[in-house]
C-alpha cells in the first residue's frame, strides 16, 4: 500500500486528471462553438435580449382597456357538485368499510357501489369521476378487500 502520498496529493492528481479529461471533451466535440464564443465580435455576456418582432396586425389594433374578463366556469367546477362528490366519497368510505366487515362478496360490493353512484348520477361525465375511482380502489386496498380492475371500475359507472 502507498503510503507515501498524502489526501492533498491525491486530490491535486485526480483533479488534474478529471480537468484534462473535461478539457480533451470539450475540444473534440465542442470546438465549434468554442471557436465562435471566442471569435464573436460581441461577447456572450455582453449581449442585450431583443424585443420580439412586432406584427403588421398587432401595430394597426388600438390597444384594449383593462377590463376584467369574466371567466366561464365549467358546469363541474360549481360547489354544490363538489359537495356532492365530497358526500359520495364519504358514503362510498363507509359502505366499503362496511362491507368489508360484513363479508360482502365482489358483485354485490360492485352491485352497492353501483347504486350509490346512481344516487349521484350529477358525477357521472365530471373530472371527479377519476377521484371517486381513486377513493374506490384506495378504501379497497385499505382494508385488504377485493381489488376491482380497470374494466371493472369502468361498468361500475354504467346504469344499474
Amino acid at each position: 500500500m502507498a503510503t507515501h502520498l498524502s489526501r492533498t496529493g491525491y486530490f491535486l492528481a485526480v483533479g488534474a486528471a478529471v480537468a484534462i479529461y473535461y478539457v480533451i471533451i470539450g475540444i473534440r466535440y465542442y470546438r465549434q462553438d468554442i471557436k465562435a464564443l471566442l471569435n464573436s465580435k460581441s461577447r456572450f455576456w455582453d449581449r442585450r435580449e431583443k424585443p420580439p418582432p412586432v406584427s403588421k396586425q398587432e401595430v394597426n389594433q388600438p390597444e384594449e382597456t383593462a377590463e376584467p374578463v369574466e371567466v366561464k366556469k365549467q358546469p363541474w367546477q360549481s360547489e354544490t357538485l363538489f359537495a356532492k362528490v365530497e358526500e359520495l366519497s364519504s358514503q362510498l368510505r363507509n359502505s366499503i368499510r362496511e362491507a368489508y366487515q360484513k363479508g360482502y362478496e365482489k358483485r354485490d360490493l360492485i352491485f352497492l357501489i353501483q347504486i350509490l353512484i346512481k344516487d349521484f348520477s350529477a358525477v357521472k361525465g365530471t373530472p371527479f369521476r377519476e377521484a371517486i375511482n381513486n377513493v374506490i380502489t384506495s378504501e379497497s386496498a385499505k382494508y385488504g378487500f377485493i381489488n376491482l380492475s380497470a374494466v371493472e371500475l369502468e361498468e361500475l359507472w354504467k346504469e344499474v
